[in-house]
């Protein structure tokens, strides 16, 4: 990685240490503290030390950089449920948390085509100090709450925006809820959506998780046997706090009623 892009080589430990702080903040619910929400994709920062990239930081603040509306949703939603939620802060343009190590868009060299300077032929060295920062910290405060003897989770909802149009396709998709194998979530989470007539809701829809490799919900959930399900939300109806409201207001329920049925 060039050096103009990157001041890395001077961190020291302590600087690490620092940043792996500032990857992850934590709400801890009180009512419905077994309900875990996370946000993988909530946040657009860069840490400085990385200049950005190396692109415009217009660019962060796109869909490219993060799920754009999707943090206020999960904290709204965690406030009326009084449920815990875990916010990953970092852009998926530093490291995408729902990506394992291996997959090539976890830390992608562009966006639809436009090149991401700090991202293209980055070191194993450089790969491993990402994990470290943006990875490690969120994924142990994840399974603090879910694993051992002290956890207080029993299910986790992961919650996400997408766009209303990509490429050449519209999506007439407004709420979808994304699942593989386990059914525990998804089955009472979509009767509770059905019971609504505000927003489209639908399976495996903009995206399937059962025709996908995502790393959150098979680390957190699939490979430890907890009960999970992503929530998607077209993010032209989060553009607002109105609308942040208005929807929240249905999911909550819904959420609550998926957990509840877990009993």
């Amino acid at each position: 990685m060039s050096e103009d892009i990157s001041s890395t080589t001077s961190l020291t430990e302590e600087d690490v240490a620092r940043l792996a702080r500032d990857a992850v903040s934590v709400r801890l619910g009180s009512r419905n503290a077994d309900i875990v929400l996370l946000c993988e994709h909530g946040g657009f920062r860069v840490p400085a030390e990385w200049n950005n990239l190396g692109i415009p930081e217009a660019f962060t603040s796109t869909h490219f950089g993060y799920d754009i509306g999707s943090r206020n949703l999960t904290l709204r939603i965690a406030e009326l449920l009084d449920a815990t939620v875990v916010l990953a802060n970092y852009s998926r343009l530093f490291l995408d948390y729902n990506r394992k190590q291996q997959d090539p868009s976890c830390i992608r060299p562009d966006m639809g085509g436009i090149p991401i300077p700090g991202n293209e032929r980055i070191s194993a060295e450089e790969r491993a100090l990402r994990e470290r920062i943006a990875r490690h910290p969120v994924e142990k405060r994840v399974a603090d709450l879910l694993e051992g003897d002290a956890a207080v989770g029993k299910g986790i909802i992961s919650i996400h925006s997408f766009s209303h149009v990509w490429e050449t396709n519209y999506r007439d998709c407004e709420i979808g809820v994304m699942w593989k194998q386990d059914e525990r979530l998804k089955t009472p989470l979509m009767a509770a959506l059905r019971q609504q007539s505000d927003y489209a809701a639908d399976e495996n829809e903009p995206y399937s998780f059962a025709d996908s490799d995502w790393f959150t919900l098979d680390r957190h959930g699939l490979s430890i046997g907890v009960p999970n399900a992503y929530i998607e939300v077209r993010n032209d109806l989060l553009s607002t706090e109105g609308k942040v409201d208005k929807i929240a207001k249905i999911l909550a329920p819904a959420i609550g009623a998926a957990f509840k049925a877990l009993n």
